[in-house]
This record gives C-alpha cells, sequence and structure tokens, in this order.
C-alpha cells in the first residue's frame, strides 16, 4: 500500500531543486572561464602587493673537481689534422706589389711542419685537394683554388719573417701581382701534426 505524502510543497521543492542546479553549473562555467592561468591575468598594482620578502642566501656549496685543460692550450696531438680556408688579395699598381694572409693552427703543433704549395697534381706528402685538403704527417699543405694576377704564393714563418717556412702556430701566405690591378689567390690548407 502507498503511504500519501501530505504537506509537502512541491513548487517550493522544485525550485529548490532548480537552484542548487543552477549554483552547481554558474561554478562549473565560473571555474572554466574564469580560472586564472597567467600571472598576466592580475593587475600588475596587485601583483606588487603579492611579492614576498626575499629569502636568506643559501650556503655555499662545495667546490667541484678542476677540469680538464683546454683544447686552446694544449698541442695538437700526433697524427691529427685541421683544415682551413684562407683568401689573400689586394690592388697593385705594378708588377711585385703583395698582399698576405694568415693561418692560425689551434691547437699549435708540437714543432713546425713542412710547408708544400699544391697548384695542380697532388703529392705524397699532400695526397688531397681544394675541396678535400689532407697532409701526410709532419706536413703544412696549401691548395690554392682560384687565382688572378699571381706571380708569385709562398708561404712566410710569422715568427721569424722567414720565406718558404710556418711556425708551430701557424703561417702566413704571400702573393706577388703578376701586373698592375687586382690581384688575388684563395683555397684551402690542411695540416697534420708530427
Amino acid at each position: 500500500m502507498r503511504r500519501k505524502m501530505s504537506g509537502l510543497n512541491y513548487p517550493a521543492l522544485l525550485g529548490w531543486l532548480l537552484v542548487i542546479v543552477l549554483l552547481g553549473t554558474g561554478t562549473a562555467y565560473a571555474t572554466r572561464h574564469y580560472l586564472l592561468s597567467s600571472i598576466r591575468q592580475i593587475k600588475p598594482s596587485l601583483r606588487r602587493q603579492l611579492h614576498g620578502a626575499k629569502g636568506a642566501t643559501g650556503a655555499t656549496g662545495s667546490s667541484g673537481a678542476t677540469g680538464a685543460a683546454g683544447q686552446l692550450l694544449s698541442t695538437l696531438p700526433s697524427g691529427a689534422s685541421e683544415t682551413g680556408i684562407y683568401d689573400a688579395e689586394g690592388t697593385a699598381s705594378s708588377v711585385g706589389d703583395l698582399a698576405s694572409a694568415s693561418i692560425s693552427f689551434q691547437p699549435p703543433l708540437a714543432q713546425a711542419p713542412t710547408p708544400t704549395i699544391i697548384t695542380s697534381a697532388p703529392s705524397t706528402a699532400c695526397p688531397g685537394s681544394v675541396t678535400s685538403p689532407t697532409a701526410a704527417t709532419g706536413q703544412f699543405c696549401v691548395y690554392v683554388g682560384g687565382t688572378q694576377n699571381v706571380a708569385e704564393i709562398a708561404t712566410h714563418d710569422p715568427t721569424t719573417g722567414n720565406g718558404g717556412s710556418d711556425s708551430r702556430y701557424g703561417a702566413g701566405i704571400v702573393i706577388d701581382s703578376a701586373g698592375a690591378g687586382n690581384f688575388y689567390d684563395d683555397g684551402t690548407w690542411a695540416v697534420t701534426a708530427p
């Protein structure tokens, strides 16, 4: 048998139920649309008030181990190679005007290598090319690429000024003009430590 519920105010109950549903929906809507996801959503003057005082400095950590010596402070190991490019250019007023380029070995070699300038075919000491420079052990190879109005190209030791040589730190490339006007010589180089 069914019991009769008397005294319930169904319209008021329905109204409260509607209020509860709307409150839940409104909170979900507000959470989704008004949730702070960036500090930039807070007014700048209010942001300044939110910063606390700076904390105390933490304890100093222990010292780390000393690292290995850097590569630039050592010498290139025997049999290891370096490669690079060079470009010497100038404008000559007559035959014999000079232009130069510098080449640095980084890291330097233990001793000076033997210099060779390759203008055409490779050699045993310098088996590479201008597009793929290589050098045999103890050799410094200069591969001439482009040249114009040049009578002579030579290496020199920048530490002594001696022509036809180099140093353990690098070399200079010197070109002589064949006549008046622009002149240049460029290419690549390779060195292999003795």
